[in-house]
């Protein structure tokens, strides 16, 4: 009996373990290329409703700085389609396309017949046409809102940078961050609904299907805030700035608040301009000029600590000197008034009596300034050239508003360390863990108290009566210094390019704010001043973002 019982068991057993097996072989040699075609067939007959699959990029608040926008596209199921020849003709017809008839017919991959994956064709904002299409009763087509990446205005479109056809970033934060960004699936498509017979069903068509989150997407959130990005962006425009950058810092952070360039592009069309190289060229971070008289405050910054001026000794400007020139001559003033009034010959003999090796160390190790090639070495001609900013250093917007930031807290300086990320961004964020940068280096202290206050109270009445009037922010208060660098035009002829930085209010400073400008509507470039022009920007910018930051609005 125990026998015949162990017999049935192992029998069934067998039997047990050949039907596993035989399904098994069904499954994946039998049906297996049949399932590989169904999965094919489904994913021919999905489409992302997204343009890109990444993660976004944000101001401080959480507001989409790509704008994010959707477009009508008319988009084709190969599979679905009933009368592909109508069809074609059509769209050439109506949309002045042409689409070969074999890019909806099927092929063959050994005994699987595969059709074409879905077409897409982004429509013009126009009902007419879009009716039009629906009266073709074609249903292997849809017309649906696709996610685009960048809106028509857009902030900050050098910062952010654009995407090539491969949705992968070329510009900007785009590019430096692609790795974060970059998702690995649609989270959002079109499908249709269909029977067994893949006839598109009457009365349920198409429907847009939200995705799970794709957990390989990170979004970017910056220190910018896109309502003081907004005011930079508006005031370059309305003043008639064609070139130039404007940059707004955060004095107690040293974070950026906004980072403007000038001229811009589109973002979803990046080259289609002349001259697209030069529009897509961020000025504010990477990009650098000669700084001009601005330069000046180091010269003066290093003459106070080390005591070889007062703000009150007197100098005598005749309008020459051995090595360079003045605008005017002054006659008679103190070293406060030199400053006011940016006078170069009364700078350069300060800066000479200063030596090569103190303003070597004001200039390159404390305030951090990377001079061309070494040239400050060559001579005093060369030096005095340095020390009104005409030759030897070039700097960015970046640079000049730290500069200006370091002097308004007194003379704690934060060095500029990979501004993309210690500066710009504050956080990636993704699906499933944040990173957040931390690697802003400390402030260090450059020069004593009794120097700070020298040199803000210089720049404040730079202000007030001086060479820096326009720039006065009423009911705030600001202190700054003007730059107009000579610069040799392509025509062979110098011109001019635009300076002023500063910050303000004067009482806890908030803001310090560089405005470079390269060229102006109808303006002569042998005719830009930093007073004149860059300043009455730096005074717009400083009063409407402090205005802002005061009453949220």
């Amino acid at each position: 009996m125990m026998e015949k019982r162990i017999l049935v068991i192992l029998i069934i057993f067998i039997l047990f373990f050949l039907g596993i097996t035989g399904k098994a072989f069904y499954e994946q040699v039998i049906m297996g290329p049949t399932y590989a075609s169904k999965s094919f067939e489904i994913r021919t007959q999905q489409f992302p409703a997204e343009e890109f699959k990444r993660g976004d990029i944000l101001d401080r608040n959480g507001i989409s700085l790509t704008n994010t926008t959707y477009q009508d596209a008319l988009i084709i199921f190969p599979k679905l389609v009933k009368n592909p020849e109508q069809l074609v003709e059509n769209i050439a017809n109506t949309l002045d396309i042409e689409i070969n008839l074999e890019d909806l017919e099927p092929y063959y991959r050994g005994t699987i017949k595969i059709y074409p994956e879905p077409i897409v064709i982004y429509l013009d904002e126009n009902s007419e046409i879009i009716t039009l299409i629906e009266s073709w009763q074609e249903p292997g087509i849809v017309v649906a809102p696709i996610k685009k990446r960048y809106g028509e205005n857009s902030l900050a479109v050098h910062l952010v940078g654009y995407l090539n056809y491969e949705q992968r970033g070329i510009k900007g934060l785009e590019a430096r961050f692609d790795g974060y960004l970059q998702g690995s699936r649609a989270e959002r498509i079109v499908t249709p609904i269909t029977d067994a017979r893949n006839n598109v069903l009457e009365g349920l068509g198409y429907r847009i299907i939200e995705l799970e989150p794709d957990p390989n997407r990170h979004d970017l959130f910056l220190t910018i805030d896109s309502r003081v990005q907004k005011i930079v962006e508006e005031a370059m425009d309305t003043r008639g700035i064609l070139k130039g950058g404007i940059v707004v810092l955060d004095i107690n952070t040293g974070s950026i608040l906004a980072a403007a360039s000038r001229p811009t592009f589109d973002q979803n069309n990046p080259t289609d301009t002349k001259g697209y190289e030069d529009n897509q060229l961020e000025r504010v971070i990477d990009y650098k000029v000669y700084p001009g008289s601005i330069f000046k405050v180091i010269t003066a910054a290093a003459a106070l600590e080390e005591g070889i001026v007062t703000p009150n000794t007197k100098f005598v400007c005749t309008g020459s000197s051995p090595y360079i020139t003045c605008p005017r001559e002054h006659g008679e003033l103190t070293f406060s008034e030199a400053m006011e009034r940016s006078c170069n010959t009364t700078l350069v003999e300060v800066g000479l009596k200063l030596g090569r090796e103190k303003l070597e160390e004001y200039m390159i190790d404390r305030f951090g300034f990377t001079p061309e090639e070494n040239k400050f070495l060559d001579s005093a001609k060369a030096r005095a050239n340095g020390i009104i900013g005409q030759e030897i250093f070039k700097v960015s917007p970046l640079e000049m508003a730290n500069m200006m930031a370091t002097i308004a807290r007194d003379g704690y300086h934060q060095k500029i360390i990979d501004p993309w990320q210690t500066r710009l961004v504050k956080e990636v964020r993704g699906r499933q863990s944040t990173i957040t940068f931390s690697e802003i280096p400390e402030f260090q202290k450059i020069y004593n108290q009794k120097t700070a206050q020298a040199l803000k109270d210089i720049l404040k009445a730079t202000n007030q009566k001086g060479s820096g009037q326009n720039a006065w922010v009423e009911g705030f208060g600001s202190a700054g210094k003007t730059g107009t660098p000579q610069i040799l035009q392509s025509n062979g002829k110098y011109g001019y390019m635009a300076w002023y930085t500063g910050y303000a209010p004067l009482e806890e400073p908030k803001l310090a704010i560089a405005v470079l400008i390269e060229e102006m509507a109808n303006l002569n470039k042998k005719d830009l001043q930093g007073g004149r022009h860059a300043g009455p920007v730096f005074r717009e910018i400083a009063e409407k973002t402090l205005r802002l930051l005061d009453t949220g609005s």
